[in-house]
Parts: C-alpha cells; structure tokens; sequence
C-alpha cells in the first residue's frame, strides 16, 4: 500500500553522504548530552545519554524505514495524515500532560510524547503536496491566502498549548517553501505589511512569560537574576571556551550548573565550552552541510513532490538550527527550540530522524521517470 518497491538502482543511489554528516551531528549530540549530565559533586553521569541512545536507535530504524517507503504514497496519502495530526494536537489540550505551565505532552504507559514535534513530520509531507500545484509564475495574494489557510489549524493548537515557538515553526517553513519557489514583489510587502500591523495583536495575546522572553532578548542585563540569566550565562560559558575549549567534561559553566537547560535548549553552549570556536564552528558546518545536501537532494530529483519534500525539511533544520544557536548568543528571545539531533528529546529526535528518512527516499529515487502522486 504505501509503495515498497526497490530495485538495484535504488539501493545503489543510497545517500551516503547525508548519512555521515547524520552520524556525526548525532554522535556531538550524545557527547554533549553525556557530558551535560555529569554532577561533579558525586562524580556520576545523569542517564539523560541513555535515553538519547535509545531514541537514537528507534530514529535510525525509522530512518532507515521511511527510506525504503516511497514518499510519493506518503505525499498521497497527506490529507489523512493531516486530519489524524490536527486531532491529536486538539486531543492534547483537553486531556495533554501538564508541566512547567504548558499541556505539551501525551502520556503512553508512562512515556511522554510531544504530538507537535511528531506533525512536523507530517507537516513536511502536507506542504508537499499543498505546493504540488505550484507552475513557474510567481504566487500572487490570491493564491498565498488559499494556501495559508492549512497552517491556522496547527499554528493555533499549538500556540494555544502554549507553544509559541513551535507554532511559529510551522509558519517559518511554509515561509520558506514559499520564498523558496517564488513569490511577487508587491505580494511580498503587503504580507511584511500585514506581519508589522500584527504584531501588536499578537503580544496581547501571549503568555506573560513569553512577553518577558522579548523584554529580556532587548535587554537581559536588566534582570541578571531573573529572566536575564539563561542569556547570560549561556554568552559567559560560550566565551569562555576561547579557541579550544577547556576540555571534554571539564565545563564549569556547565557542570556548576550556571546554564539551565544545558542538555535542552542550551546545548550549543556545553559543546562551545567544552570544545571552543573550533567545536562550535564544527556543528555550524555540519548544519550547513546537512541543510546543502537536503537542497542538493531535492535540486536533482525529477519529481515535484520529492523537490518539495527537500525543501521543506531543509527548512525545518535550517530554521530550528538557526534559531537554537541565535538564542544561544543572544542574538534572539529565548522561545525553548531545540536544536535538531543535538539537543536531548526523544520526540524531537525521532521526528528528525524520519523526515531526515523521506529525504533518503527522494535520494534513492531521484532518477526515477515523474509519475503523479
């Protein structure tokens, strides 16, 4: 049913590549999460790494599993896919876990899930099929408002959890598949127009802790303290690496627990410590490398649905990598988006591993002859 057909030709176009430059980043991130979790006071190791390893191996499975589907059975079968996600997003605000303030999570036999990091998934596969109607002229007003319409369902489940940053994720990537195949200058500006006027609307409506997060990317040195401190902290650990870093496991930063959240969001932080501009400058590369090759991937497959596919999974790791390390540094309001395969979380792990799959499905089939989806 969803199309398992291999032949030589297609284990032979098998992407190696992108292989290894998944290997590597999710290797950092064990690291980095082993590391995060050694308590100096009695000299054991939090078992946060193991855990990671095991949602690793489920991601290579499913990685592996969504390669040798078919993506085209995927991208036909999208509006069911769809209607089964938004009703597990709903599901989550009537009978969702609650912690730290949010309803995020779906307990099952005592495994907690996050379903808005799973419909990322599902996301990439609606948004392929969304834009398969796409011709070369440019997308007009007209034509945006038809396809934005499919992004108000999950943008306001989620917002309403409250997760503003995954909500706005969702958006971002619609963006950039947008901006990606093209779209009018003067279209352009009326949705820049619309975005300024809009702003005021939205921060009546956010949390005020969300609200603080803005206050505190303006000016985090008003509250040192307080809100201020992950930023703070997280600027004084990365700059303390210098050049080298002070060593594997030796971040004091990290293991005095100055950085909150350091095997989460702040992950980028433990491995700039502990390995300097050179490890920082590691992962950067290997991001760009990941997102260059996804592109590359979708340049050259014959199909619309395989292009579209790339796009936006390259947008998915672009956005979140980009807004992960911008928080980092202080160069954007903290909005609690992991980094993609480095940062610790079973559901966000698994999720990338299997969009990072559908892109191996394009690979492998990249020479195949267009067929409809």
């Amino acid at each position: 049913m969803l199309g398992v057909k291999l032949d030589r030709k297609h284990i032979e176009n098998f992407d190696v590549f992108l292989l290894v430059i998944i290997f590597l980043i999710t290797t950092i991130g064990v690291l980095a999460i082993y590391s995060a979790g050694f308590d100096p006071v009695d000299g054991k190791v939090r078992t946060f790494y193991l855990k990671q390893i095991y949602f690793l191996l489920m991601g290579y499975f499913l990685y592996m599993a969504f390669s040798i589907i078919g993506y085209k059975k995927l991208v036909k079968y999208s509006y069911i896919l769809f209607i089964l996600g938004i009703a597990v997003l709903f599901a989550v605000l009537i009978m969702g876990h609650v912690g730290k303030g949010a309803t995020r999570w779906i307990s099952l036999g005592g495994l907690k899930i996050q379903p808005s990091e799973f419909f990322k998934f599902v996301w990439v596969i609606m948004l392929a099929r969304l834009f398969l109607d796409f011709s070369m002229s440019k997308f007009g007003m007209l034509d945006l408002m038809k396809k934005i319409l499919w992004v108000i369902p999950p943008f306001l489940l989620v917002f309403l959890q409250p997760d503003l940053g995954t909500a706005g994720t969702f958006l971002a990537v619609w963006g950039i598949v947008v901006i990606f195949l093209g779209i009018k200058r003067v279209t352009f500006i009326i949705i820049i127009t619309s975005l300024f006027f809009a702003a005021p609307i939205l921060w009546t409506h956010m949390k005020p802790y969300q609200k603080q997060r803005v206050v505190t990317f303006l000016n985090p040195e008003a509250d040192p303290f307080g809100s201020g401190y992950h930023v703070i902290q997280s600027k004084i650990a990365i700059g303390s690496g210098g050049l080298m870093g002070k060593g594997f496991m030796k971040g004091t930063q990290s293991h005095l627990k100055f950085i909150p959240e350091r095997h989460t969001d702040f992950i980028f932080a433990v491995i700039a410590e502990e390995f300097g501009f050179v490890g920082g400058s590691t992962v950067v590369v290997l991001f760009l490398l990941l997102v260059t090759r996804i592109i590359y991937i979708g340049v050259n497959s014959k199909e619309a649905a395989g292009k579209l596919v790339c796009i936006a999974s390259g947008g998915f790791f672009f956005f979140q990598f980009f807004v992960n390390l911008s928080m980092t540094v202080g160069m954007m309001p903290v909005v609690g988006i992991p980094m993609p395969m480095v940062s610790y979380g079973g559901s966000s792990l698994i999720t990338f591993m299997s969009i990072l799959g559908l892109v191996n499905s394009v690979a492998m089939r990249r020479f195949d002859s267009p067929s409809e989806v």
